[in-house]
């Protein structure tokens, strides 16, 4: 018998040999990557899967959603602290010694609160018992989940009356709140759009006609449905996911950023940029879910110590049933932390170097490379690509934008294309466009300015 070895593909030098990701990094690559609300179900998925991890619910302050510990807010006292250091340099003389921050907290204040605040103005004053009726029955979500047909017999009012006041609930809450549906919420998302001019010509026709095909996605019917080309349908499939969400209130949310009303659909932001007055600069904020806190289970972590001393008298399945389940877990937690230092990182780095953008607007929006912010962090590009993809980040204006709107250079352009076409006498075709870009300072072709229109979903001259 003859044997023979082929070196050329099963043999390769020891410095030669191919390097593969741990799977402890392939883990952390892909929570970076998950934006907040994805990653909220990733951590309950792990829960039920993992019994050496669990689940915390605290109390939380009813103005910051920071947790109490004993019963007090120490993010609420830091931040009354600051106010009163500011008083007493301008009124020194009128100090109460006795005085007690904790009198400045305000109470407890929900969607339903809030909205019932925001639509007092708006109604007459024999709808307000309606309203209060209605937020009610307001789930977590900011859905709607009555039947106005029986509210209006329940309150012996007429239908028309009671959807008078649903309408009011839905303009004053976040975009899609009060809404029955998803439909519906995504519709009122749509109308607010289209009220600051930014709308996509098929997404209303699409999702109030043919949302079931959509969800199937069916797309070529919805095509030959609407007389278009299936890759319009797919344009208005990408802007329905790029600026919809499928619910008025997510569950990652900070107070502040739900309570005031805004031209653009609501989108839970992964990062928060506030600007601190005191200090003339602006500090960086990664959010996380303000209802839990997730922990190793202590059982586990007691179990595990008494195996390693040798005190506790367990079967080798035992042994490693506990010992799988904790390095799980613990593993997971220290991916959590290492993502949220790395989105803190990327974050500061983009902040300390659009100042000017953050006071001033889009035009002094600096051009930015994720290269650059690898280097200004020493992380991999790669690293912060998958920091920034996907997610978003709540300005000191309350605007939400994607975090990837940093590195866009045509991000100004826009702006002022944007401008030119609403303050246009007559439509401008795209040549002219071009040409009024040019006169700003912007030298962009054509075939550029069309392609930002559609981006932006603007009309062309003759739809407009």
């Amino acid at each position: 018998m003859k044997l023979s070895l082929d070196q050329t593909a099963s043999q390769q030098p020891a410095h030669e040999m191919e390097m593969r990701p741990s799977p402890g990094l392939i883990t952390f690559a892909r929570l970076l990557t998950l934006p907040a609300w994805e990653l909220e179900q990733t951590i309950r998925d792990e829960i039920q899967g993992n019994p050496a991890l669990e689940l915390s619910e605290p109390e939380l302050c009813a103005v910051c959603g920071a947790p109490l510990v004993d019963g007090v807010c120490y993010e609420c006292l830091r931040r009354d602290s600051e106010v009163l250091d500011r008083e007493e340099r301008s009124h020194q003389q009128e100090i109460d010694e006795e005085f007690d921050p904790l009198t400045l907290i305000a109470g407890q204040v929900n969607l339903g609160e809030q909205l019932l605040h925001e639509v007092g103005a708006q109604v007459h004053e024999e709808d307000i018992p309606i309203a209060r009726y209605l937020v009610g029955y307001l789930d977590d979500r900011g859905f709607l989940d009555c039947d106005p047909e029986l509210v209006a017999f329940t309150l012996n009012v007429s239908t028309e009356q009671v959807e008078r006041v649903v309408r009011a609930l839905q303009q004053a809450g976040p975009v899609g709140a009060a809404a029955r549906n998803v439909k519906e919420c995504l519709l009122l998302q749509l109308e607010r759009l289209a009220d600051a001019g930014f709308e996509h010509p098929l997404a209303e026709a699409i999702i109030r006609d043919h949302f079931e095909r959509l969800g199937q996605g069916q797309y070529h019917e919805i095509a030959r449905a609407l007389g278009v080309s299936s890759k319009e349908v797919l344009d208005a499939r990408d802007f329905i996911r790029q600026h919809l969400r499928p619910f008025p209130v997510p569950d990652l949310v900070s107070p502040e950023s739900w309570t005031s009303t805004s031209d653009v659909p609501y989108t839970a932001p992964d990062v928060i940029i506030h600007e601190r007055l005191e200090e003339g600069d602006f500090a960086v904020e990664v959010v996380q879910s303000r209802r839990s806190f997730l922990h190793v289970n202590p059982v586990y972590q007691r179990v595990a110590r008494e195996i390693r001393k040798g005190n506790l008298a367990t079967s080798e399945h035992e042994r490693e049933h506990v010992m799988e389940h904790l390095s799980r877990a613990q593993s997971f937690l220290s991916h959590l932390r290492e993502r949220r230092e790395t989105l803190q990182a990327v974050a500061e780095a983009v902040v300390a170097r659009q100042i000017p953008f953050l006071r001033s607007g889009v035009r002094h929006l600096r051009p930015l490379t994720r290269a650059e912010i690898a280097e200004a962090t020493g992380l991999h590009q790669s690293t912060v690509s998958r920091a920034v993809a996907d997610k978003y980040v709540l300005l000191p204006n309350r605007k939400v934008i994607p975090f990837s709107a940093f590195f866009e250079p045509s991000r100004s352009v826009k702006d002022v294309l944007q401008e030119i076409v609403e303050r246009e006498d007559a439509p401008l075709a795209d040549a002219e466009l071009a040409e009024e870009l040019s006169k700003r300072g912007y030298n962009v072709a054509r075939r550029t300015v069309a392609k930002y229109r559609k981006r932006m979903g603007i009309l062309p001259s003759t739809m407009r």
